[in-house]
């Protein structure tokens, strides 16, 4: 008897796009795995990891992944990209300038330079001990044991698809807040945001763009920062931005101003990363509006990071809005189908860096 493998919802939407397009997409091996397919067809087959391509380079994931280098690269390529400071293992605070630099913007984000998927990430750190707390969360997430504090930008986050060299989809991350009433914990908060019923349970990976938000171990090393915890009444006023869930996802593809389009397309480019999804943050309108020039360009909206894997399924799944083919170009780039981009080159120090 064959038993029907229950794949997650971004290999789901990998092989309903390949069938559409007439393209077998299948169980690499018997082994059980969701980190390979084979994607074939009379021409050809190819293998890919989840939407990594088969063009993407060790080196290029392994750059874009360190958001230090990642900045300074780019920022001397007069992209827009918010300053920072390094803290690593065998620094402290005020040596790195971080203290300083906390006082200069009054509320910081702090990440492992090297993480991914918000793991060990802190955002609005206002004073100093919650500094000192979130960057010892971030070292022990970090393979290196530093950390990258970087300005707290009020605004919205952008996610912008590159797929190829294209761009071919933009979406408005509308992130959930824990508000505090000096009554409910946030564990209770938590629980009113999963009530919404395009929610679903994480495991199952239904075809629904939000999954439920778990109390979780992230989230109580996120509270500690800030001297709170999970079970406890949220102090009146005190807001958390929950900076790796959704609460909308709205398509922004033919809002944003093509010269944003042009930075996340030459962001990717430069580092060799084919397929990516570029995070902009800033007021939504300035992404509307062509982008700004000058040391403070970034204020008026940066780039944060680039993902080698780009959670497409925002796109294609949107809350509001349409929703964009971005699997499909997914398959047609990685099976070089007519009409799609030719494949991405590794990373081209001649362009990357100064002569």
């Amino acid at each position: 008897m064959t038993v029907q493998r229950r794949w997650s919802r971004t290999n789901r939407l990998i092989i309903d796009a390949a069938r559409r397009l007439g393209v077998e997409a299948r169980a690499l091996t018997a082994t059980e795995t969701e980190f390979f397919l084979n994607l074939r067809d009379a021409e050809r087959s190819v293998i890919i990891s989840k939407t990594r391509s088969p063009f993407l380079t060790q080196l290029a994931q392994t750059l874009s992944n360190n958001k230090r280098i990642c900045r300074e690269l780019l920022g001397a390529k007069g992209i827009p990209v918010p300053p920072d400071r390094l803290v690593d293992d065998g620094c402290g605070l005020a040596e790195a300038g971080a203290e300083a630099f906390l006082a200069e913007h009054g509320a910081v984000t702090v990440k492992p330079n090297w993480g991914n998927r918000a793991a060990g990430l802190s955002v609005r750190v206002e004073d100093r001990e919650a500094l000192r707390r979130a960057v010892v969360r971030a070292q022990a997430e970090d393979l290196d044991e530093e950390v990258l504090i970087q300005p707290y930008l009020p605004g919205t986050n952008l996610r912008v698809a590159v797929v190829g060299g294209r761009v071919e989809a933009v979406a408005e991350i509308r992130r959930p807040w824990l508000r505090g009433d000096g009554q409910r914990s946030p564990r209770e908060l938590l629980a009113a945001l999963n009530l919404d019923a395009r929610r679903t349970p994480w495991e199952e990976q239904e075809l629904l763009c939000l999954d439920q938000i778990p109390v979780d171990d992230g989230l109580s090393e996120h509270l500690a920062v800030h001297g709170l915890t999970v079970d406890d009444p949220l102090p009146a006023g005190f807001e958390l931005e929950l900076i790796s869930e959704e609460i909308e996802v709205i398509d922004r593809t033919e809002e944003i101003d093509p010269g944003w389009r042009t930075i996340a397309r030459d962001a990717c480019q430069l580092l060799g990363v084919d397929v990516g999804g570029v995070d902009l943050r800033g007021p939504l309108g300035a992404f509307l509006e062509p982008p700004r020039s000058g040391p403070q360009a970034w204020r008026r909206g940066a780039i944060l990071e680039i993902n080698v894997l780009p959670a497409l399924h925002l796109h294609a799944l949107p809350t509001q809005g349409r929703a964009r083919p971005v699997f499909e170009a997914f398959v047609a780039y990685c099976m070089s189908l007519p009409g799609a981009p030719a494949p991405v080159g590794p990373v081209d120090a001649a362009r990357l860096l100064p002569g």
